[in-house]
């Protein structure tokens, strides 16, 4: 009986793949913690990390998660530039432009809340696009704006000089078509399409633009 008893008042656990990700579940992790956490499975296990239930439908619990860390990427980054401007001056480079720098890179700090509200949501609907144009978006424009969001982690990496935002970019292509995968439930080729589409877009245009001006430059 007493062994029964001591069953009845073991506490069931929840496996981990059940439980939400740690951002949306603040109360019970704390807030820093919570961002810890989501960062760290976001980076090294996107896999399992997309797979978890969504607890909090919406936009809104994602998004929260991309500009804090894009406030946190912002503030490293104007930390970097402050102390590369300080070897600068002492090599003697312009000072004028060496302070032009400096206040962009605060300016981008104090507005990254707005510039990332932007980029997530401008980015999410090129991507979905771009999934629809593979047949890739079975878990709608949500799913897309969740993968888009929580990929932001990656810019956590920004606390490395000179490289961080190099890795950031790599890794964050990963970690996206991971999360597509998991979430829109597709085939990795489609996720790999859906999500590089866009980034060749973008280089075949502004290819296409250099192209255009050498090719004027030379004819002029």
């Amino acid at each position: 009986m007493d062994n029964e008893d001591d069953l009845d008042r073991t506490p069931a656990t929840t496996p981990p793949g059940a439980q939400p990700p740690p951002w949306e579940d603040r109360s019970r992790y704390g807030f820093i913690n919570a961002v810890y956490l989501t960062t760290r499975e976001a980076l090294l296990a996107p896999g399992p990390f997309f797979a978890r239930p969504i607890s909090r439908p919406g936009l809104w619990q994602p998004l929260l998660f991309a500009m804090v860390i894009g406030a946190v990427s912002a503030f490293f980054d104007w930390m970097w530039m402050l102390a590369g401007s300080s070897l600068r001056v002492l090599v003697g480079q312009d000072i004028a432009r060496l302070m032009r720098a400096q206040f962009l890179s605060g300016m981008a700090f104090l507005l990254s809340p707005v510039l990332v509200f932007a980029s997530v949501f401008l980015r999410a609907a090129v991507v979905h696009v771009c999934l629809l144009v593979v047949d890739a978006a079975r878990g709608g424009f949500a799913a897309t704006f969740r993968v888009v969001a929580y990929s932001e982690a990656v810019w956590i990496l920004a606390v490395l000089p000179f490289c961080g935002n190099l890795f950031a970019v790599v890794w964050g292509t990963v970690v996206a078509v991971v999360g597509v995968r998991e979430l829109h439930r597709c085939e990795s080729w489609r996720a790999v399409v859906g999500v590089l589409l866009p980034l060749l877009i973008c280089l075949s245009s502004c290819g296409g633009l250099t192209m255009m001006a050498l090719t004027r430059g030379l004819l002029d």
